[in-house]
């Protein structure tokens, strides 16, 4: 019989770090496949606070049959030297600790083991890693985002990583994707009063609006339009959040740049 494996996704560190340094999303599918080649997958969690991702991401997980663990991000505000400081809280890599510790105790409890594959490259969990190692006699494996997996982390695993894929891409052509985000703007849904900067990134990612191009890539795209006048921010009263900042398309502006007709 097969080990069970409990996939444990600090989403965060995942999704940055394949962003940051290699412009792409996760494919949480493959995440679920490289789970089932070190055995049978009982448990998969990703852990975030959801509000800072897409909206489809929630979606996406459960798609693959990943849940999704939200653990909403504390800020406080204090002042210092007259100067306004926010400070932010993310406990996230605290659930998810938590949760491999009770899933140890459990197999320890039951005299079975099992394989605990972390998505993380973060030194932080080290303490972790050992404790799940030495105290309860577990395997642990590191899967982390090439380029941002701590040494120190793959050395306290004791095994060989087996990290996040990150596919070979061919550069799209910018003007295609331009002319696409644009298109999505003029578009916009009637379920939308307005757009932001802010759900233009986010409907960009959605790979339903199938807007070609790497993340960042559809982020660079973005801020061209911004550059060039074609996206103009304006400031308008929402009736339940007050003052926003409305980004408006300049239909003018993006014929004369041959990205709408």
């Amino acid at each position: 019989m097969s080990d069970e494996v409990v996939m444990l996704i600090d989403l965060e560190n995942l999704r940055y770090g394949l962003l940051n340094n290699h412009g792409q999303e996760p494919d949480y599918g493959a995440l679920v496949k490289k789970a089932m080649g070190h055995g049978r997958p009982s448990v998969m969690k990703a852990y975030a606070d959801f509000r800072e991702h897409p909206e489809s991401l929630p979606r996406q997980l459960e798609v693959a049959g990943i849940d999704c663990i939200n653990v909403p991000v504390k800020r406080t505000t204090y002042v210092k030297g007259g100067t306004s400081i926010e400070r932010v809280k993310n406990a996230a890599d605290m659930f998810l600790a938590l949760d491999a510790v009770n899933e140890a105790l459990e197999a320890q409890a039951n005299q079975r083991s099992k394989v605990f594959l972390l998505v993380s490259g973060d030194r932080d969990y080290v303490k972790l890693v050992t404790t799940l190692r030495h105290k309860f006699g577990q395997r642990v494996v590191i899967a982390g985002v090439p380029g941002t997996v701590s040494g120190e982390l793959i050395i306290a695993s004791g095994s060989p990583p087996d990290n996040v894929e990150v596919p070979r891409t061919v550069a799209a052509d910018m003007m295609t994707i331009k002319r696409k985000i644009v298109g999505m703007v003029k578009n916009r849904p009637t379920s939308l009063s307005y757009w932001s900067l802010k759900l233009i990134d986010q409907w960009a990612l959605d790979p339903r609006q199938a807007i070609p191009g790497t993340a960042k890539e559809r982020r660079d795209a973005i801020s061209e339009l911004i550059s060039e006048e074609v996206l103009v921010r304006r400031q308008l009263t929402d009736a339940r959040r007050g003052s926003v900042t409305e980004a408006v398309l300049n239909e003018d502006k993006a014929r004369e740049l041959g990205l709408i007709e």
